[in-house]
């Protein structure tokens, strides 16, 4: 399990595809701003779950783990992520190509007998900014999964 603090209305939002990277940008100022009023240091990377992704909009969660419990507010929640068995990969480069590694991925999951068992994720381990070529951003992909059932019957 991996202890989280997240913000969205709530801890999640629904936006426009080409909302996200202010979306994404804004939220995770306002959870480490958070964690530094509370003194709390964050415990790894932050990431982004995509609960939904398509031409209909975005439904993401921004999201920092931290090592204990945080205070909750109107906009930041705090729960604890269900452990889980991922397929990931890494992707350097531009967040536009990041479908190269999806498209990586679910081919990976089908070749190998498992389904998509939950919301995809995407781990930052370095951050746009200046001085920092896109070429060079790495992100994580993880993908839920479970074996293939088979059908009973």
């Amino acid at each position: 399990p991996l202890r989280l603090l997240a913000r969205g209305h709530g801890p999640r939002q629904r936006l426009d595809q080409e909302r996200l990277p202010a979306f994404v940008g804004r939220a995770m100022g306002d959870l480490y701003a958070h964690l530094g009023r509370h003194g709390v240091p964050p415990r790894g990377e932050p990431f982004v779950i995509y609960h939904a992704f398509g031409p209909d909009g975005v439904d993401a969660e921004v999201c920092v783990p931290v090592p204990t419990a945080v205070p909750m507010n109107e906009r930041i929640d705090y729960r604890v992520l269900p452990a889980a068995t991922v397929v990931e990969t890494l992707h350097i480069g531009p967040y536009d190509e990041l479908g190269r590694a999806y498209g990586a991925l679910a081919g990976w999951i089908g070749d190998h007998g498992f389904e998509v068992a939950g919301a995809f994720r995407e781990r930052y381990l370095n951050e746009p900014g200046p001085g920092v070529a896109p070429a060079t951003y790495r992100t994580i992909v993880q993908i839920p999964i479970e074996p293939v059932r088979e059908p009973v019957g």
